[in-house]
């Protein structure tokens, strides 16, 4: 070894000592912070507003499988959570087992939120809603054409949901009747 090479050895050494030594001290880039993700509802208005149109769009698929004998209920898939969805397929799945079908469209009259939050709540809720659903030119008939439905039900129908949101969607998770509303007063 030459005298030459000692110094620039022991420099290297102390060089690469010393980043070393740098990086030890240095704390690992703080992780960004978690974004919050972005409110589903920014106000009053756009959650009635969000949820009218979803259980507008509920009344009227509900009204096109009605009328088609209970044939392709995955229409609601796009409204509907699992549980939902689950009990009205099997509702529909019933009613095309009895060759029954509806005549007439039920008409969504008004929804008033209950409650709203701008994110979901600890089990994924967005909203509850009331709504006032007119089924007076509904009819349901069976296979012979002859009509089922009682004929002291109810017209008008108060119904309580509760909504959640999915990848951007709104869908609805429960609903109820509320006969002791006063919506469809």
């Amino acid at each position: 070894m030459s005298t030459t090479s000692l110094p620039r050895t022991a420099s290297a050494l102390a060089f690469t000592i010393g980043i070393l030594a740098l990086t030890a001290c240095t704390a690992a880039e703080p992780a960004p912070a978690p974004s919050r993700t972005p409110p589903v509802f920014e106000n009053e208005e756009q959650a009635l507003a969000a949820v009218t149109e979803t259980v507008g769009s509920f009344v009227t698929v509900v009204n096109t499988i009605g009328a088609e004998g209970g044939q392709n209920p995955e229409r609601l898939d796009h409204l509907l959570a699992p549980d939902l969805k689950e009990t009205e397929t099997a509702g529909f799945a019933d009613m095309a087992a009895k060759g029954w079908r509806t005549t007439g469209e039920a008409t969504l009259q008004r929804v008033e939120l209950v409650q709203w939050w701008p994110r979901p709540d600890s089990v994924g809720v967005i909203a509850v809603a009331q709504a006032c659903i007119d089924y007076t030119s509904v009819d349901v008939l069976d296979s012979g054409g002859t009509s089922v439905v009682n004929p002291e039900r109810d017209q008008l129908r108060s119904t309580e949901l509760q909504l959640t949101a999915a990848d951007g969607e709104l869908l609805i998770s429960t609903k109820k009747p509320v006969p002791e509303s006063e919506i469809c007063s």
